[in-house]
């Protein structure tokens, strides 16, 4: 657990009083200062500077493009990749963990995703939009690989996403899939990976206590948890045909198996081993809209009305009292533990 949230679980059992609260967080490097807020301001303007020009980037292929020859297109697109490149590299070479450093990589790998873009269009390859974001993420990842930070990473799972998205019309198997939207399919080579990125970013964030080192593998679990407990709810509540189309066993057997698999050993992983709050109410609420749905099997739910609405209500009641009360558990079992000062990042 994070020092500060030990701190404020002791001085809410009143076991630390409000001046020894404050000394503790000054001794542990936890007490927003002068210079804590200096770093702070200073990381915000470098990343909304380093979106907006790469929105500004976009915005000027948009509004010139059919001012400028074709060649003028590609030079002006290579020569901001390459003055992204001589950033990243005199970052990189004064300090390899500085933030400019990271965020002149990502800037580099969005960059070179607009650079494949402007010389597809110039010149009318005629390449599918898949194959664009398959080569963007292929070239993006030995950048993620030397920066080893979470925006680099999710841009390249982004990346790799879309390029399976767009490309599941032209498997084999796709009659029996259908194409994941946002809420009306299911594409199950989109879940496999993003249940092995998972596992891999969870692996890489063992034993983490910042709360920034747990948004990319609490994001992947919300993308997995989503689409698998809709499908999963259309299948038991019977509109899956409506909604997923023509009735397939297979299919229909395969999305309440995974189903049960993600949500089953994530809530186990996260109880266990994890003891991420978040994972766990992922997959409580999960069987918890499973039940409703299960609810709805009978032709005629709407007699049990008020037996779904009872249920809604006492199980939202008992999730929530339940994970209350395991979190003040856990937080006293961490409080027994001796608490260690935070390194100081720059």
């Amino acid at each position: 657990m994070h020092p500060r949230s030990t701190l404020d679980h002791w001085r809410d059992r009143r076991e630390l009083d409000e001046p020894g609260y404050r000394r503790a967080l000054l001794a542990l490097g936890l007490m927003p200062d002068a210079a804590r807020w200096r770093v702070h301001v200073e990381r915000l303007l470098l990343i909304t500077g380093v979106l907006s020009l790469l929105a500004g980037a976009v915005m000027v292929f948009a509004s010139n493009w059919l001012t400028w020859p074709r060649l003028a297109r590609v030079a002006v697109a290579e020569a901001g990749w390459l003055a992204l490149l001589a950033w990243a590299w005199l970052s990189w070479g004064q300090r390899s963990d500085a933030p400019s450093g990271r965020w002149a990589l990502f800037a580099l790998a969005t960059a070179t995703g607009i650079c494949l873009a402007v010389i597809g269009q110039a010149y009318q390859t005629g390449a599918d939009a898949w194959q664009l974001f398959a080569l963007w993420a292929l070239l993006a990842l030995p950048w993620a690989l030397l920066g080893r930070a979470m925006p680099l990473w999710g841009l390249w799972i982004a990346l790799a996403s879309s390029a399976i998205v767009l490309s599941a019309p032209r498997w084999p198997w796709q009659r029996g899939l259908h194409v994941f939207g946002l809420f009306d399919g299911f594409n199950l080579p989109l879940i496999v990976f993003w249940v092995l990125a998972l596992c891999v970013a969870e692996y890489c964030v063992r034993g983490a206590h910042d709360w920034r080192a747990r948004v990319l593998p609490r994001l992947l679990a919300l993308a997995i948890s989503v689409p698998l407990t809709l499908s999963a709810c259309l299948v038991a509540a019977g509109e899956h045909v409506r909604v997923l189309g023509p009735a397939l066993l297979d299919r229909d057997a395969l999305i309440v198996l995974l189903w049960l698999l993600c949500a089953g050993g994530g809530g186990a992983y996260a109880y266990f081993r994890g003891r991420d709050l978040f994972v766990l109410a992922l997959a409580l609420f999960s069987a918890w809209s499973m039940g409703i749905a299960l609810m709805f099997v009978r032709h005629h739910a709407e007699d049990l009305l008020m037996l779904i609405a009872a249920y809604a209500v006492a199980g939202l009641g008992g999730i929530g009292w339940w994970l209350t009360v395991l979190h003040r558990h856990w937080q006293d079992q961490a409080g027994q533990v001796e608490v260690t000062p935070e390194p100081q990042h720059e």
